[in-house]
């Protein structure tokens, strides 16, 4: 029986879709990616959006020290700092019994320096004013955003500490790497 002219055009169509779609996809390279290597035991970055990580907080907890910094000594307390997380306070009014009392939570600082009573610091990108004259009750004087603007992609917890494989990372403008965690990532960045 022959077809009629509607079937016959509505075949033709089906047809040359479904060779324009052989044709598109012929072109396609297939890439696996980075989330389809092999898995291994590494480091995993824990984010944090930018304005709750720059959030500076007094803990009156001792803190364990993971990464240390420079220390400054202001009447009897002594400031160190642990790279990438806050600002250790150690009680020293008995040198022989120094002591850690409190830890200052500021995400990205790397190092300090004490004028006065002032405690001066960097909070990733942006340089921290605080006001130190009673630690247990320290007072955010300024804050003057992206003073150093290479801190805001290359900051100390941008890469884990430790060695070994790691999640690969990038510039995220509305997040900050506060941490790393263990966990099953795909095989890609390493450090050494």
């Amino acid at each position: 029986m022959p077809f009629d002219l509607p079937i016959k055009t509505a075949c033709m169509k089906n047809l040359l879709f479904i060779f324009c779609i052989l044709l598109l996809t012929s072109c396609w390279k297939f890439n696996p990616g980075y989330h389809s290597r092999p898995k291994v035991w590494g480091n995993k970055p824990v984010y944090a959006a930018v304005d709750s990580a720059k959030k500076i907080l007094y803990d009156p907890v001792m803190h364990p020290l993971i990464n240390a910094g420079n220390i400054y000594a202001f009447k009897d307390a002594i400031f160190q700092v642990d790279v990438g997380r806050g600002i250790h306070v150690i009680d020293n009014s008995v040198p022989a019994n120094a002591h850690r009392v409190g830890f200052i939570t500021i995400n990205g600082c790397q190092q300090i320096s004490i004028q006065g009573s002032y405690l001066y610091t960097n909070s990733y990108s942006d340089l921290v004013t605080i006001d130190i004259s009673d630690p247990e009750h320290m007072k955010i004087v300024s804050r003057l955003a992206n003073t150093f603007p290479e801190m805001a992609y290359d900051y100390p917890l941008i890469q884990p500490e430790e060695s070994g494989y790691y999640e690969c990372t990038g510039y995220r403008e509305d997040s900050v790497i506060v941490g790393w965690v263990k966990d099953s990532i795909p095989q890609g960045c390493y450090k050494n």
